[in-house]
């Protein structure tokens, strides 16, 4: 269990980077410049980056399940942001096909909320940039 959490914690910092370079990139495809191919990755793959994040998240929340740790109201909360994060990510596929102004406003806006809702879950633990952790 030791291991999840050091990786869950640790992943946490790549998917904030890759959301902070997908915000980067989005901003400027919407005012038409064109993005190195850092920002376009960050933007395409930003969702399974938070992916695998939610996925260490299950398999650390049901190695506490089955150790007997006690859920606590953290525990049921954080996951739901989490979740609510990587569905917000995923609801920008919804303007891949669409022209640019178009494409990059909505994926910047779904985005955006994607990464407010990663920094309430992270708030919700008190991991930093919000605490010790």
């Amino acid at each position: 269990m030791g291991v999840l959490l050091i990786l869950h914690s640790v992943w946490r910092w790549v998917v904030l980077l890759a959301a902070l370079g997908a915000l980067y990139g989005l901003i400027r495809a919407g005012r038409g410049v064109a993005l190195s191919p850092l920002f376009e990755r960050s933007i395409r793959f930003y969702p399974v980056i938070l992916d695998l994040q939610i996925a260490l998240g299950i398999l650390l929340w049901l190695a506490q399940r089955l150790g007997g740790v006690p859920l606590t109201s953290v525990q049921v909360i954080h996951p739901v942001w989490g979740v609510l994060a990587a569905g917000a990510a995923h609801a920008a596929a919804a303007f891949r096909e669409r022209e640019n102004p178009i494409r990059a406003r909505g994926m910047l806006i779904a985005y955006s909320l994607s990464l407010i809702l990663i920094l309430i879950a992270l708030s919700s633990v008190g991991a930093f940039p919000f605490g010790r952790r």
